[in-house]
């Protein structure tokens, strides 16, 4: 039987009044000891602590001290980024004949929707029992989905009408379980009363080997995809799909980190490293598999599921400074992201699929980490 959810206070140490009763913790426990810790601030995972073989816990997420320091980052720990996702060219979008314009926040682009958007937020939250938390998964008609352990987390918020330059209240969802085979499941909702984007992913840093060891560049990693979005010179896609066959982006069978932590291909130039957009072998409203995750020394693995079109590569190229959950400061390329998603610029670019859900449409994503 899994442990009833557990809710705590997640409080600001310089004003501890502030937030209170919308700042939360939530802790989840699976059937076999794993746990994982999110905030109703972004929707955020702030740990994630995974049995491995040997018996011993470690936390393979990484992230910040407390609020003060998730509420001051730019660099998006664990949480939910939207309403859309990474980079719109121009920060731009047109939608049924009329343009929209959005903040500019990475060069001359526009990066995980802007501010206010779901990455620093409080959402309101409810804990499902065992019986809604299934409810809720058979109403999104994904196929494949594990089946779920107890009970669920859901977080809710409102984004309104021009939020960043959006149209549409857009009714937002973020659903956390764990499901059989040590998964943590998310599943994404939205409905809008109007047309507008839905493309949201999460965030998060993984480190195998313990949030705080370093290089994640010996690891392995396998990426179910023949092909990447092709960038321009301000990291935005062209339209352009190129096969990884010979280049140092072919992940179909394992292979180290290692090979796509440098800039010597236009591609990770423009990055310092890999921050490329993989297009996943996946099926919309199925639930399949998009990548696997190795630490070599344990042997601990992670599989990524999910039923978006695109899985973004990115591994901490830009990490440092004061980014810390421990004692010891993160550093470049301590980290991989994994980011399930709609292809970046999607809006932009008609032969990608659409990011756009109509007015009150209910469209649902999912994605989901399973360990072993």
């Amino acid at each position: 039987m899994v442990t009833s959810i557990l809710r705590q206070d997640y409080l600001s140490q310089s004003k501890p009044e502030e937030y209170k009763g919308k700042s939360f913790s939530f802790t989840l426990n699976s059937i076999s000891g794993n746990e994982a810790v999110i905030l109703s601030y972004g929707a955020l995972i702030a740990s994630l602590d995974i049995i491995r073989e040997d018996g011993t816990k470690v936390d393979v997420v990484l992230g910040l001290k407390g609020l003060d320091e998730y509420m001051a980052s730019m660099s998006n720990h664990g949480a939910v980024v939207g309403r859309c996702a990474n980079r719109t060219k121009g920060a731009k979008l047109s939608l049924n004949g009329r343009e929209y314009n959005l903040p500019v926040n990475d060069g001359p682009n526009n990066l995980h929707g802007g501010s206010p958007s779901y990455q620093n937020v409080f959402w309101e939250a409810e804990i499902l029992n065992a019986e809604k938390a299934n409810d809720y998964v058979e109403s999104s008609r994904i196929i494949g989905v594990p089946e779920l352990e107890g009970e669920a987390l859901l977080l809710r918020y409102m984004s309104p009408d021009g939020s960043c330059g959006f149209p549409g209240n857009l009714d937002s969802q973020v659903f956390y379980a764990w499901a059989k085979n040590s998964t943590l499941l998310i599943i994404y909702r939205g409905q809008s009363d109007s047309d507008t984007v839905f493309a949201p992913t999460n965030h998060s840093y993984f480190n195998l080997a313990g949030h705080n060891s370093g290089s994640v560049s010996d690891n392995l990693l396998m990426i179910n995809s023949d092909s990447i979005t092709l960038k321009d010179s301000e990291n935005c896609p062209t339209g352009e799909i190129s096969s990884v066959d010979g280049t140092i982006f072919d992940f179909r069978e394992m292979d180290f980190v290692e090979k796509v932590l440098n800039e010597d291909n236009p591609q990770t130039a423009t990055s310092r490293g890999i921050d490329q957009n993989y297009c996943i072998h996946t099926s919309e409203g199925s639930y399949s598999y998009a990548a696997s995750l190795t630490e070599p020394e344990s042997g601990l693995n992670m599989d990524v599921y999910t039923d978006m079109p695109g899985l973004q590569v990115y591994c901490g190229n830009h990490l440092g400074g004061n980014d810390q959950k421990g004692e010891i400061p993160y550093s470049q390329y301590g980290a991989i992201c994994l980011e399930a998603q709609m292809y970046p610029n999607a809006i932009n670019i008609s032969s990608f699929a659409s990011p756009v859900i109509k007015k009150n449409e209910v469209k649902y994503h999912i994605c989901g980490y399973s360990f072993d």
